[in-house]
């Protein structure tokens, strides 16, 4: 029986109870109900029952039908509903998930959601081995400086993160808190390309995380799940290798929840492909290591580790490495004719010097914030040909890009999902370009005097099950030589596209290939460790290392550095 609430209560008190009465009694009406029958139903002063119901009504909880005179629940409840059963929807599906993931990792884990500028844990689970304590229920936490909150905004619509890096402080919580703008955009980047987000003593002095988005059914992430524990026992490289578990971990959770999620599988090691003499020459954990590029000049081999982000250069004569920190992400690296480097970032390419001062040199996608950079290669006539990609690997946004030595460029062609390896024939009549998402390398029409390309069609196509063919090079016989990620080979392709024999790798993660040497006899290969289980990362400790692969008969064209 509902009981009416007194007259003298606190003003503001009383209100809410009033209002609360009311729509409890319409509620629980058989039929809706005129202000009279509210009136008798009530007990409430006329003039008080009338400012309630204007109230009600104003904010969309109470509807009234003018033809019947009569009152009835507002559609705002079901926009409430939406948002509370949201809310309990994605607990519930992550509820087992969480504690799969905290016994399979043995850390605390929780899940978050994205509230106005900050993260609100709505979930938990204590680390059973460690007796860490989980972050608590209803915890808010920065987004600067929190893996969940990292996580969420990285994926966010471009001008919705816009707005919510307006709007946010960045106050220092610990000794590696991320304080500029600039340094948090470089840091979502970096989280929407490999799928998840780090804060490594952001927080706290001694606290690191992990995070991984949860998405719904349109994309958009609704959530994040996060591992967390002390410095001392997740450090960033345990971090790293938790990586797959956490994303695997809010895939399931996404599923669940009726939504999308990332791609994480990689073969297990195949059993019996040809073996050449492969050796790895400099043992880098590289998380996404990239774009190998020799250098006659230097008598060495540039790369990058995308997800670092690091240029690393490896002395042929010294067979030693050395490496160059960079504050942003970074995808390719090619010598310049006229000296210095040339990389390519999410807010451009630009050229380094020799003191590792960057100058902003050219930026043809500079309207799509969400996507960058990734494969590029040089033609004969040292003009970059460069790729590009939706951070979050979103489908058929990507193009292909001509830049000139004076930093002009020229769209060439659009549509790809993930951009990657590129290649010319050895008589620069064909020109080849690949877009991993659809397992295909393509082949075009080249004009090497006008650097014009047509007649874009499929030259090498694989099927469902194989691995995705990632970075390309090109032999002195015109045929490819093309990195597979997840299938633990680098393939040979003939001219016509045929596949001739295959180098088995020892990571299941190839990633670009290409040839160098005095003599262009060696194959250089980089690889990756991001996204890799724990087991295969195990079974393959050397992902992420640059190999090098002596194959006798066979020989590389030299590569073309820019030319401006």
């Amino acid at each position: 029986m509902l009981v009416a609430p007194e007259e003298k209560t606190p003003a503001g008190v009383g209100v809410l109870e009033k209002a609360m009465y009311l729509l409890n009694i319409v509620s629980q009406a058989p039929a809706p109900m005129t202000f009279t029958q509210l009136l008798r139903a009530c007990g409430l002063p006329k003039g008080t029952l009338h400012r309630i119901l204007t109230t009600l009504q104003r904010e969309g909880l109470l509807r009234h039908d003018a033809y019947s005179k009569t009152f009835r629940l507002g559609l705002r409840f079901l926009e409430l509903a939406h948002e509370v059963w949201s809310d309990f929807d994605l607990r519930i599906a992550a509820q087992d998930e969480l504690v799969v993931l905290r016994d399979l990792v043995g850390e605390a884990v929780h899940l978050a959601i994205l509230d106005g500028n900050s993260a609100v844990v709505i979930a938990s689970e204590d680390a059973r081995q460690t007796g860490r304590v989980a972050l608590g229920v209803g915890m808010r936490l920065p987004l600067h400086a929190s893996a969940v909150g990292k996580a969420l905004a990285a994926y966010l619509d471009p001008r919705q993160q816009q707005d919510l890096l307006s709007s946010i402080t960045l106050n220092t919580f610990g000794p590696r808190t991320i304080t500029s703008v600039d340094a948090l955009r470089s840091e979502l980047d970096l989280t929407r390309s490999r799928g998840y987000a780090l804060a490594n003593q952001e927080s706290s002095d001694d606290s690191v995380a992990l995070a991984a988005p949860i998405f719904d059914f349109e994309g958009r992430p609704i959530g994040a799940v996060a591992v967390s524990g002390t410095a001392g026992r997740l450090d960033a490289t345990r971090a790293h290798n938790l990586s797959a578990a956490v994303m695997g971990a809010a895939r399931k959770i996404s599923h669940n929840s009726g939504g999308r999620s990332m791609s994480l599988s990689a073969k297990s090691q195949p059993p019996a492909l040809a073996n050449a003499d492969v050796h790895c020459v400099s043992q880098v954990p590289a998380l996404l290591g990239e774009a190998p590029m020799w250098s006659p000049r230097d008598d060495a081999l540039y790369w990058v580790d995308i997800l670092t982000p690091t240029i690393h250069r490896f002395d042929a004569a010294s067979q030693t490495s050395t490496e160059t920190k960079l504050g942003s992400m970074l995808s390719l690296v090619i010598p310049k004719a006229t000296g210095g480097l040339l990389i390519a970032t999410p807010g451009g390419l630009m050229t380094v010097d020799g003191a590792g001062n960057l100058t902003r040199f050219s930026h043809p996608e500079f309207d799509r914030p969400g996507n960058r950079y990734n494969d590029g290669k040089c033609d004969r006539m040292g003009r970059l040909w460069v790729g590009t990609m939706d951070m979050g690997t979103a489908a058929n946004r990507g193009s292909l890009f001509r830049v000139d030595a004076d930093g002009s460029w020229k769209k060439m062609d659009t549509g790809f999902t993930v951009s990657n390896g590129l290649g010319w024939n050895p008589d620069n009549t064909l020109m080849y370009f690949t877009d991993s998402h659809r397992k295909t390398v393509y082949q075009y029409d080249f004009d090497l005097i006008s650097g014009t390309i047509g007649n874009r069609r499929p030259f090498i196509t694989l099927d469902s099950s194989a691995g995705a063919p990632d970075g390309l090079t090109v032999d002195a016989d015109g045929c490819l030589w093309v990195a597979m990620w997840d299938d633990w080979c680098v393939a040979r392709f003939d001219p016509e596209g045929r596949e001739m024999t295959r180098i088995r790798m020892p990571v299941p993660r190839p990633t670009s290939c290409c040839f160098g040497g005095q003599n262009l006899d060696v194959l250089y290969v980089t690889s990756a460790r991001v996204r890799l289980t724990e087991d295969l990362l195990n079974s393959a400790p050397l992902s992420g290392s640059l190999f090098a692969v002596n194959i006798p008969g066979v020989r590389g064209l030299p590569e073309t550095t820019f030319a401006g």
